[in-house]
C-alpha cells in the first residue's frame, strides 16, 4: 500500500501542478488523504457503501466477546465490472476498524459468482501486514467450495 500511496502522491502533485513532485508538497499529502481518494474513487463512493454492506462487515460478538467480520466472498464484483486492487485497498481499510484488538472472521463462500485469480489472492495475502493477521482468533468457512478448500489448503502450508 505504501508503493501505491507515493505513486497516488506523485500523480496528484504532477496533475495538479504541471511539475514533477516536490519534497515539501509530498509531505503535505497525508495517508488520509489517500485513503479518502481510494474511498471516493471514480464511482462517488458507491464501490465503498457496496463493499461495506454486501463484502465486509461487523455482524455481531462472538461468544468471547470479540467481534466478527463477516466477509461474503460470494459478493464479490465482477473483475470486468470493479478494479480489484481498489476493492482490496477498501477491505484493508474496512479490516483497520478491527485490527487493534482480538476478532473472528466469518467467510461465506458458497453461490459465488465472480473468484478472484490466484495472482490476486496471493498479492491480496502479502499485503495484509503482520497487524492484521495477529488478532485473529478464528476463522470459520461457511459452506466451503472446492476452490476455498484448497486455498486454505496452500495457505495453511504456507503460513505455518
Amino acid at each position: 500500500m505504501d508503493e501505491q500511496y507515493r505513486q497516488w502522491k506523485r500523480s496528484v502533485i504532477t496533475e495538479r501542478m504541471g511539475l514533477e513532485p516536490l519534497s515539501n508538497l509530498e509531505q503535505r499529502l497525508t495517508y488520509d488523504a489517500f485513503k479518502a481518494a481510494v474511498m471516493q474513487g471514480d464511482d462517488g463512493g458507491r464501490l465503498l457503501n457496496y463493499v461495506n454492506a454486501n463484502v465486509i462487515f461487523q455482524a455481531g460478538v462472538d461468544y468471547e466477546s470479540k467481534p466478527m467480520v463477516v466477509f461474503c466472498a460470494c459478493s464479490l464484483p465482477s473483475p470486468r465490472d470493479v478494479d480489484y486492487d481498489r476493492l482490496l485497498n477498501l477491505i484493508i481499510f474496512r479490516l483497520d476498524e478491527f485490527v487493534e484488538s482480538d476478532y473472528t472472521v466469518v467467510m461465506l463462500t458458497s453461490g459465488a459468482k465472480h473468484s478472484p485469480g490466484w495472482n490476486w489472492m496471493s498479492k491480496a495475502y502479502r499485503r495484509l501486514d503482520r497487524k492484521y493477521r495477529k488478532h485473529v482468533k478464528n476463522v470459520y468457512v461457511v459452506h466451503p467450495s472446492m476452490w476455498s478448500k484448497l486455498l486454505f489448503q496452500v495457505i495453511g502450508r504456507i503460513v505455518r
